[in-house]
């Protein structure tokens, strides 16, 4: 929110060290990634964890080229790999040229799932996910005449998206 930032006052131009061990305003060392990219039994590349993620957690969040929904339809229907998000009735995200949550693949057993905030798709863990585990999403109905057929292999699988 605009203004709601205030500027602390320095008492001092020493900087003290943090609970975390670094001096304070230092920039905080990279995380590791907490995914990989490696093949995947469902289809293509998959993403899977590097550590166990517990339940409920967001992951983060797909990225892509924001699209009005009707061209973008046109466009993904003549794919076979569909990486495109409805966000509303007028507004899609294309995520094909998106960051590494684009290769989530479906599941109708999906360990997690995506929530939609305004134009932006996060990506967050249904249950507790062990380490290595493949992240899955469920994609509800393609937009594909007809279906495409499903190959999760899951318990219940329906056998059509």
């Amino acid at each position: 929110m605009p203004g709601s930032m205030r500027p602390t006052p320095r008492s001092s131009s020493r900087r003290r060290p943090s609970a975390r061990g670094g001096a304070r305003g230092a920039p905080a060392a990279a995380a590791p990634p907490a995914y990989r990219l490696g093949a995947s039994a469902i289809h293509g590349l998959g993403l899977f964890t590097v550590a166990p993620i517990a339940a409920r957690r967001k992951l983060g969040g797909l990225s892509g080229e924001l699209r009005r929904l009707p061209a973008a339809r046109v466009d993904h229907q003549r794919r076979t790999v569909i990486q495109l998000v409805e966000l509303s009735r007028r507004w899609a995200l294309d995520c094909s040229a998106g960051n590494d949550f684009r290769h989530l693949n479906h599941s109708c057993g999906a360990n997690c799932y995506l929530r939609i905030a305004g134009r932006r798709v996060e990506v967050y863990s249904r249950g507790r996910i062990r380490a290595g585990s493949e992240l899955t999403v469920d994609y509800g109905q393609t937009m594909h005449r007809g279906g495409m057929t499903c190959v999760c292999g899951a318990p219940g699988c329906r056998a059509r998206i």
